[in-house]
């Protein structure tokens, strides 16, 4: 059985929220009996018990619902937080939205938050979100619908991932669109913050988005976004993110998020970025690519918190230049292949982070002007050797590097292999 979606489910229980709470005109609006009825809706729909602590609704100028505390419960062994809180949810419609397509002229939420968690034999909360799984009517045609005005304010997502002890939490999360309907592009504009261990972020984007509920599929283009991200190992100013994606796409069917042909600058470093990443995994499955322009790299590996060492020659490091290819797989980042050029040299490896792996193909390399200036003997071969192993080994890394051709101390070599094996200590 394939897992539902949380985010996808949430909006489809606040529209019956909302139509469901309008059909209570017809028996008794303001009554405990108007929200239980709608309360055993939620529930009905959701697949987890639901309550609401306030209704009211407006007749005039035109139909409105203002609905405060609604609550979806965990499923059992969760906790006794609820799953979905929504503060307060406030619509109104047309009244010729009372019969046929649902039209909403505004739908606006508020202080809502979704506590999302796998557990530790790795069952999601969110998996038991709608009921037991059924296989849709594809001769059904959905019901018309639309949303003149739609807005969410300070919304929250928290995530816990107990098997991999991992917590991170989305918030002040606030959405603006206008003209919503089922297949059709409208504007749309984000804003969030996020907490992810020690960093912060600050994120917003605006673009055109389209929502084809029947196709399960949800998308965005012509994308312009802006960021900014602080905490350890970052200096106190943080490091700021601009950039445009041409499109960006969601596929319930198969669960994979797409991030089509986006350029950034990030800490003064231009490119280009794709990817996709498989979210109907327990864990987080990605295939990724990245490329950048020639770009001065002290200044962003200051900015990053692991500043370049100092050279005996003061214009090595003046220039790198990146294209790599990444995958995430069982939690592990594998980076295959990362390749570019380094000043007058250029590369191709393949590095593993997590491990400290690499290997590393190098055309040509001046060994002698990557040294420390302090490092002595700098023109004789054998000490150069030593002492450029030992500036790798300073990163407790388990490295294998050919070079095609070197200049060590005063000789020309080819064919060079430096080998470092890691001595699992901490890398600097």
């Amino acid at each position: 059985m394939r897992h539902k979606q949380p985010l996808i489910l949430v909006p489809a229980v606040i529209a019956l929220v909302a139509v469901a709470a309008f059909a209570v005109l017809w028996i008794g609006a303001r009554t405990s009996l108007a929200r239980r009825v709608i309360a055993g809706w939620v529930t009905e729909s959701a697949g987890l018990p639901a309550t609401i602590e306030t209704l009211r609704i407006g007749f005039l100028p035109r139909p409105s619902l203002d609905i405060g505390g609604l609550a979806i419960a965990q499923p059992n062994g969760f906790g006794p937080e609820p799953l979905i809180e929504i503060g307060r949810l406030r619509a109104s419609i047309p009244w010729g939205g009372l019969f046929g397509t649902t039209s909403f002229e505004t739908l606006s939420i508020s202080d809502a938050i979704a506590r999302l968690e796998v557990a530790g034999n790795g069952e999601t909360n969110w998996s038991r979100l709608g009921g037991e799984s059924v296989e849709p009517d594809v001769q059904a045609a959905s019901p018309g619908w639309s949303i003149g005005k739609l807005d969410l304010e300070r919304g929250t997502i928290e995530y816990q991932d107990r098997p991999a002890e991992s917590h991170w939490q989305l918030t002040a999360i606030n959405v603006a669109a206008l003209d919503v309907a089922p297949a059709a592009p409208f504007p749309l504009e984000l804003r969030l913050g996020g907490i992810f261990g020690a960093n912060t972020i600050h994120y917003a984007m605006k673009g055109q988005a389209r929502l084809d509920l029947d196709a399960g599929l949800y998308e965005a283009s012509t994308l312009d976004f802006r960021g900014w991200v602080g905490g350890d190992p970052l200096p106190l100013a943080g490091v700021e993110l601009t950039g445009a994606m041409k499109h960006a796409g969601f596929e319930s069917a198969t669960g994979v998020a797409t991030l089509d042909d986006g350029t950034f600058l990030l800490a003064g470093i231009p490119g280009d970025f794709g990817g996709a990443v498989d979210l109907d995994e327990p864990k987080l499955q990605a295939e990724f690519r990245l490329r950048t322009e020639a770009f001065e790299p002290r200044a962003p590996a200051i900015i990053f918190g692991h500043p370049l060492p100092a050279t005996t020659d003061p214009q090595a490091f003046g220039s790198l230049q990146l294209a790599l290819k990444g995958r995430v797989r069982e939690g592990e980042l594998d980076l295959d292949p990362v390749s570019g050029r380094l000043d007058d040299t250029n590369f191709d490896a393949r590095i593993v982070p997590g491990r400290r792996f690499v290997r590393a193909n190098l055309d040509r390399l001046d060994v002698n002007r990557y040294l420390a200036p302090d490092v002595k003997n700098v023109r004789k071969k054998k000490p150069t050797l030593e002492a450029a192993v030992a500036e790798l080994a300073r990163f407790d890394i388990d490295a294998e590097i050919r070079i095609a051709e070197a200049l060590v101390g005063g000789a020309k070599l080819r064919d060079t292999v430096i080998r470092v094996e890691r001595d699992g200590g901490e890398a600097p």
